[in-house]
């Protein structure tokens, strides 16, 4: 794990891109690694086209934007769309089947998930953090919970769901 990882969360604006981007850099941080997220949006707070550029590495970081992604999450058609053409056969593609309909004629390994029926409603995103960590080795599944739990009060119900909902994620990507 002390390689360079590019991973690419992409979706539209509100799906919370940016708040798992920064759990999966803080996790890399816990383990000793360097961090780096980019990201990039439009003015509207919701709908527009967002992406968060997360790179993780044991060396310094000389560069803020993925160039050579591991692995790209797409939790919108628009985010697909920009994506499959373009990542090579080393490159694998999650979407979120509810919402995305895939071409199929990317190079990229592609994997659908039910991202509603695995987590529910409002958990999604953590959900595709789990999937997008376990299928890219970035980091640990237990790094990733204890910023979860680090960045949860303690008596908030919200805990408890998004550790559950990111460890189904985790659990997901090896089926």
């Amino acid at each position: 794990m002390n390689g360079k990882t590019e991973i690419v969360l992409a979706g539209v604006g509100g799906q919370g891109l940016v708040t798992i981007g920064g759990i999966l850099g803080e996790a890399a941080v816990l383990e000793g690694r360097n961090a780096c997220l980019s990201s990039s949006y439009g003015t509207e707070a919701r709908g527009t086209f967002t992406k968060s550029d997360v790179i993780i590495s044991g060396d310094e970081i000389d560069f803020i934007e993925a160039e050579n992604p591991a692995a790209v999450l797409c939790l919108a058609q628009a985010a697909y769309d920009r994506y499959s053409p373009v990542l090579g056969p080393e490159a694998v593609l999650v979407y979120d089947s509810d919402t995305v309909s895939p071409s199929g004629k990317g190079a990229a390994r592609e994997r659908g998930y039910s991202l509603s029926s695995l987590a529910g409603p409002g958990t999604a995103n953590l959900a595709a953090l789990g999937l997008v960590a376990a299928l890219s080795g970035a980091v640990r599944e237990e790094s990733v919970a204890v910023v979860i739990r680090k960045k949860t009060a303690s008596s908030s119900p919200l805990r408890k769901g998004s550790e559950e909902a990111f460890r189904k994620g985790f659990a997901a990507a090896s089926l």
